[in-house]
């Protein structure tokens, strides 16, 4: 009964969210124009400077990005973020928080990349077709539901209108790219125009890149022979003045020779075969009524595969979302909505030997609605201070059942609310309590293969083949967050902090009893995680110099025992100078990450702090080509993440781009 309701309301938001917006985009008092970036986090277009949280937004003329052939070259620069793994793209996965893979959530181009296979990782992506990526920290399930637990990371793919020039129609760009630290090179050939009136766009973009064994920190290299081909085909065509249709299809292929464990530094045993293959298609309609109303309404299929010998995992998700934002000004007091619906099923299909995959299916419905309220004028108007009282909650029910009917039916709430003051155009102080959680996985619910294979310990001493245990009780992690911070703007330096305390409840751990031979994931632990977040930048006028300071950190405990708990990150900082010759179009830039001593996650080994330095240069030759190189960790300084892995050696990273 419970999913038929919440069924009936999605489906009931989802048909009268346009006759409502309809109704109030006629209203003549609505005239506020909003900035055309929309923002993870908030789902409306914002300043992301004054937005009531940390968001960190990386475009593609970042040379962080420009240069990046995986997504750890991408975010291993944002402070308290992390990338586990060896540098293999199908090991890479994300901590954020204090939160691991399953509490991050990611997204491309709206869609959720949620795929979990053990020690494999759970997006797949080519950082060339890349727009801009977007890392929102904090509890956002309220807006994202399932994952959003530590925050969400938003991958969006270029379209036409990125790569145009002004009064260019159409156009060609050739890409090419390397990477020292793994001997990859790479090419990407993009095609893309636009009708003369911008009625129809379109883009063809391919990319192929080969690679070779990866480098890490210190000199030690760890085995890995890949090919990755890339493909993204997007249009759009404009109907009429409030109406346009648009279309996508993202495609991963990646064929690799590499570990068993794609997390693995050191090899035990033979190399493996591994092809990973992901698509992302869309088809969605996009209402703007108004310069302050649109509603995107799109039909998604994502499909990830995984094939190695003797054994194959295979997950599809087909759905249906609508989110959509309005703002109403009612003179005194102004309203901005963000509303949205959503409806999916995943299917996961295991083949040969797979291990940890469970033959499953989960059904999800979800409806949210966010609510910000605006009123009063600022301290020199007369005023008391601008104020902001944000109001929002989303529904998620879900429904999971194994090929042998067992089921697991549950919901969640997730309520959010927050407040603002601005005393000025400069200044904003916030603070704000969140609830999330994290749906169990169909591996957590339902794995009963075998995990792995009984051994001796000695000559009196074995154990025998351990197997998953099924636990279709298992219940959702959930957590309660309150943060505060501010964003303040003071001549030509900004500064944006923030301080968060979560406690978090019915952590699911994996419990192994080696004489027993099983493996079972339950609801274990209670956690306690504090930290930080906090950046200042500074852009003086009449100088070509910008400089930039960031610092994060994670402290955590567990509540019931004292221990360390969760992913936690020691104090991180990173620190930029950028030298601009404006009448040569060249950037010189330098990058410095630098971390205290910590310990080893789950460990009582200390490992050192580091201090690791980065050269770059962006030079524009000319309208037609371009240049960027990236000199990472000058001093092959060997260093460690705090889940142990080695972080990436010295690498030059270039990328020459011809467009005409």
């Amino acid at each position: 009964m419970k999913r038929a309701t919440s069924c009936t309301g999605a489906l009931a938001l989802l048909l009268l969210s346009p006759l409502a917006l309809a109704q109030v985009a006629a209203d003549p008092t609505v005239s506020a124009e909003l900035t055309p970036l929309v923002v993870t986090g908030t789902r409306t277009p914002a300043d992301t400077f004054s937005a009531p949280l940390i968001v960190d937004t990386i475009d593609r003329h970042d040379l962080t990005l420009a240069t990046a052939s995986r997504v750890e070259d991408i975010l291993s620069d944002q402070p308290g973020l992390h990338v586990a793994g060896q540098g293999r793209r199908n090991g890479q996965t994300l901590s954020l928080r204090g939160f691991g893979r399953s509490g991050v959530l990611v997204r491309l181009d709206g869609v959720r990349q949620d795929i979990n296979t053990g020690h494999l990782g759970n997006f797949y992506l080519d950082p060339a077709l890349l727009r801009e990526v977007q890392v929102a920290r904090g509890a956002l399930s309220s807006l994202y539901g399932s994952n959003a637990m530590g925050g969400v990371v938003s991958f969006e793919t270029v379209d036409a209108d990125d790569l145009l020039r002004p009064g260019e129609s159409s156009g060609a760009r050739l890409s090419l790219r390397g990477a020292t630290g793994n001997d990859e090179l790479g090419a990407t050939l993009s095609l893309f125009g636009k009708t003369a009136n911008g009625e129809l766009d379109g883009l063809l973009a391919v990319g192929r890149s080969e690679s070779g064994d990866i480098r890490r920190a210190g000199g030690q290299t760890t085995p890995e022979d890949a090919r990755l081909d890339s493909l993204l085909a997007k249009g759009s065509w404009q109907l009429t003045d409030d109406h346009r249709l648009f279309s996508s299809w993202q495609h991963y292929a990646e064929d690799a020779t590499q570990p068993p464990n794609p997390q693995q530094l050191l090899v035990e045993g033979d190399l493996r075969d591994r092809n990973t293959t992901s698509d992302n298609l869309q088809l969605g309609h996009r209402w703007t009524p108004a310069p302050t109303t649109q509603l995107d309404t799109r039909l998604t299929l994502s499909r990830q595969q995984i094939e190695e010998p003797d054994a194959e995992r295979t997950l599809e998700r087909l759905g249906v979302q609508s989110d959509g934002y309005h703002r109403l000004n009612h003179g005194w007091l102004s309203q901005t909505l963000a509303f949205g619906a959503e409806a999916n099923r995943a299917t996961q299909r295991p083949g040969g030997t797979a291990s940890g995959f469970p033959n499953a299916d989960i059904d999800t419905v979800s409806l949210y609605l966010d609510d910000t309220l605006t009123v009063g004028r600022y301290l020199d108007q007369g005023g008391a201070g601008e104020f902001d009282l944000g109001l929002g909650a989303r529904h998620d029910g879900y429904r999971a059942e194994d090929s042998q009917g067992r089921e697991s039916d549950r919901s969640r709430v997730s309520p959010r609310l927050r407040l603002a003051w601005r005393p000025s155009g400069g200044l904003m102080l916030y603070s704000g309590y969140a609830e999330a959680f994290r749906a169990p996985t169909l591996s957590e619910l339902y794995a009963d293969e075998r995990h792995f294979g009984g051994f001796c310990m000695g000559p009196f001493v074995c154990v025998p083949d351990n197997f998953w245990v099924p636990n279709p009780d298992l219940r959702p992690e959930t957590s309660k967050s309150w943060e505060s911070g501010l964003a303040w703007r003071f001549g030509d330096w900004g500064l944006r902090a923030s301080y968060f305390d979560t406690r978090a409840e019915d952590f699911i751990d994996t419990e192994v009893d080696i004489f027993a031979g099983t493996t079972r994931a339950t609801n274990v632990s209670r956690a306690h995680l504090w930290g930080y977040d906090a950046r200042l930048d500074w852009s003086p006028s009449g100088i070509p110099v910008t400089a930039f300071l960031g610092l994060a950190e994670v402290s955590g405990h567990d509540r019931d025992n004292g221990d360390p708990l969760g992913s936690l990150t020691p104090l991180e900082g990173l620190t930029g100078l950028d030298y601009h010759l404006r009448g040569h179009d060249l950037t010189l830039g330098w990058r410095g990450r630098f971390a205290r001593s910590f310990d080893k996650q789950g460990e009582d080994e200390a490992l050192p702090g580091y201090g690791l330095h980065d050269v770059q240069l962006a030079w524009q030759f000319s309208p037609l080509l371009s240049a960027s190189l990236k000199l990472r960790n000058v001093a092959d300084k060997e260093w460690y993440r705090p889940d142990g892995n080695l972080g990436d050696g010295r690498s030059l990273l270039a990328n020459v781009s011809l467009q005409w």
